[in-house]
């Protein structure tokens, strides 16, 4: 019986397509994220030359055991684990292998620095940048992936369910911050997908403040963005409270921006161009009047990094496709008085996108005093 080909190496066969379209002969692969998702390894030093017939994968002798262990055998990989200069390693082997050929090099994740002493040792190697090649692969999520990315959403929906009851008058940001990030770990995250952000009051009005010392008092907004990391995927939500009863604005303010998530979510579908999506939630503000107020993009991918392709941004051109899972995060900020966002994480389908996680965002929801 044969078994099946791992998910690592179907996704070079792919790889080698796209390279193949390009006219090239390689790819130099520097960005970890990438390197992870064509091959497993998860060390966070670690280059992969990838040729036509050849798996070569480059790391420090930090995870000379971990390589082995994590690439799949079925990639036929050869490891590299040199005890000194790795990059010159690189450039030699490379220059073994590929003088004169077309190889192309992921040149939005080098830097120039690097490149410049890593180029000058393998000059005879016809190098040529290449942006996004990987990434526009990584932005369609195979079964697991999405799967995944439900379990991190699932694993921070729990621990914001246990941090709500203790929320008190006095509590200080921060200490919000880090029981939630506590409670996310003891419920199987790996860790916090980002640094949470719990704002409060005013503060609220600053799309992506970092988490302070304020202590929350009576009728403050509360904004709390949040997400955990499960086996390498990440979530991404964001909901908004008010401690004690919500006023007529927090009330106003609160459904418009539930309606434009509404719109924007109803327009996600496979076939649309990510920025149909934006318009439709920027929409919804212009005929409120309050379109000034709404001062990022719509949302955008979610995967191995918590940002990543597409963008639901303004006038963005890029087809979206089933498989993709993105957030929808339309937000109004007021400076001085707060702001208020709604964020949910969204598998793209032929049909209507479904929401990985059921969480509560129907009405401003009041913690008690």
């Amino acid at each position: 019986m044969i078994s099946p080909r791992s998910a690592a190496a179907r996704r070079l066969a792919m790889v080698r397509e796209a390279i193949a379209d390009r006219q090239l002969d390689g790819l130099l692969v520097s960005h970890l994220p990438n390197l992870r998702y064509l091959t497993g390894f998860t060390g966070s030093n670690g280059w992969l030359l990838l040729g036509i017939d050849r798996v070569v994968i480059f790391t420090d002798g930090r995870y000379e055991q971990q390589v082995t262990e994590q690439v799949p055998a079925d990639l036929g990989a050869q490891f590299v684990v040199p005890r000194e200069r790795l990059l010159s390693e690189l450039a030699d082997r490379a220059l073994q292998e590929f003088t004169g050929a077309k190889i192309g090099f992921e040149s939005q994740h080098i830097s120039h620095s690097t490149w410049a002493k890593f180029h000058d040792e393998a000059d005879a190697v016809d190098w040529q940048p290449v942006t996004g090649l990987v990434e526009s692969l990584r932005a369609v999520k195979d079964d697991a992936e999405v799967a995944a990315i439900q379990q991190a959403a699932q694993i921070a929906v729990r621990a914001l369910g246990e941090v709500l009851p203790i929320v008190e008058p006095g509590m200080r940001d921060a200490e919000l911050a880090a029981e939630l990030d506590h409670r996310m770990v003891l419920a199987g995250a790996e860790r916090p997908a980002f640094d949470t952000i719990v704002v409060s009051g005013p503060r609220t009005a600053l799309p992506h403040a970092s988490t302070g010392s304020r202590g929350l008092a009576s009728g403050d907004l509360l904004l709390i963005d949040f997400g955990a990391c499960w086996n390498g995927y990440s979530s991404d939500l964001t909901r908004t409270f008010v401690l004690g009863d919500p006023d007529d604005r927090q009330r106003e303010v609160y459904a418009a921006v539930l309606e434009a998530q509404d719109a924007a979510c109803r327009a996600l579908r496979a076939g649309v161009e990510a920025g149909a999506v934006d318009a439709a939630a920027r929409g919804r503000f212009e005929k409120r009047g309050m379109a000034d107020n709404f001062v990022h993009s719509t949302g955008h991918g979610l995967g191995l990094e918590v940002h990543e392709g597409p963008g639901l941004r303004r006038e963005a051109e890029d087809r979206l496709e089933a498989g993709m899972v993105v957030t929808v995060e339309p937000g109004l900020y007021f400076p001085g008085w707060g702001g208020i966002r709604i964020e949910d994480d969204l598998l793209v389908t032929e049909g209507e996108a479904r929401r990985l996680v059921d969480l509560e965002r129907d009405r401003l929801q009041a913690l008690p005093l």
